[in-house]
């Protein structure tokens, strides 16, 4: 039997305006309980890009299932979106890359990309991406995660040249992904604020579930360092990919912005 056509992921038509997203659209993949990946990229990616998401679903109860399910199988997620003109694609899980590590990650996203024709950019790719652009590399590192997930993100930075100088579990009783999501900016603030910021110079928030924005903002008045997170490292990515001459020069700057 033949095997059937791909969808083409093509740059939308400027014969016409879009509507929504005149742009460009990127289409974003999310764990399926999490509820706070898409406002938060909205409420950062600038009006004029449209932002479309897609659920990861898998039934596995073992977390570190789940999430390799996730990574292994992202043609599956861009082809959800059918024959929208999708820009650029994000996947919006970052303990999926720590659980792959930085090898296989790469080699994923770049298959994932080639297979279906659009760029694809991992939120911890973003993260490394905004690192890069910071000059940063000793990171004070708060994360949301059970503690094997939480030390596969130790390895993954490490095996990315970022030396990680302090380290804080936002709930050290939590033991599955899911109890990420009861959590609030709140609890992302009390524990950026707690964290030994000595000897680092940047402070990272891991973790697409727990809600950060509010955390960041006020952080982003008191704090002499810069301060980010999965989901504003993803958001200014996925900018960048869809409107370069527009993107600014670090997330800190695209937070500000979109705060205005």
């Amino acid at each position: 039997m033949a095997a059937s056509p791909r969808p083409e992921y093509r740059a939308m038509s400027t014969s016409h305006t879009a509507d929504y997203g005149p742009d460009g659209r990127v289409g974003v993949a999310v764990p399926h309980g999490n509820p706070t990946v898409e406002p938060e990229l909205r409420a950062l990616i600038p009006a004029s890009i449209g932002v479309y998401a897609t659920r990861l679903i898998h039934p596995s109860p073992r977390v570190e299932q789940r999430i390799d399910h996730y990574i292994r199988h992202m043609p599956d997620a861009i082809r959800s979106f059918g024959g929208m003109g999708l820009r650029a694609f994000g996947f919006g899980c970052t303990g999926s890359s720590y659980i792959a590590g930085l090898e296989l990650e790469e080699r994923l996203t770049v298959a994932a990309s080639e297979e279906c024709g659009v760029p694809v950019i991992s939120a911890a790719q973003a993260i490394r991406l905004a690192l890069t652009a910071l000059g940063a590399n000793k990171v004070a590192l708060v994360s949301p995660y059970p503690e094997n997930l939480a030390e596969a993100g130790y390895r993954y930075w490490d095996s990315a040249d970022i030396r990680i100088v302090a380290k804080l579990r936002v709930d050290p009783a939590l033991s599955d992904t899911h109890r990420i999501y009861e959590l609030g900016s709140d609890d992302a603030l009390a524990a950026l604020r707690q964290i030994d910021r000595s000897g680092a110079d940047c402070l990272l928030a891991s973790g697409t579930g727990m809600p950060t924005l509010r955390a960041l903002r006020v952080l982003h008045d008191e704090s002499a360092l810069p301060v980010i997170s999965s989901n504003l490292c993803l958001a200014w990515a996925l900018t960048r990919a869809v409107t370069p001459e527009q993107a600014p020069a670090t997330p800190g700057l695209l937070l500000a912005q979109q705060s205005r």
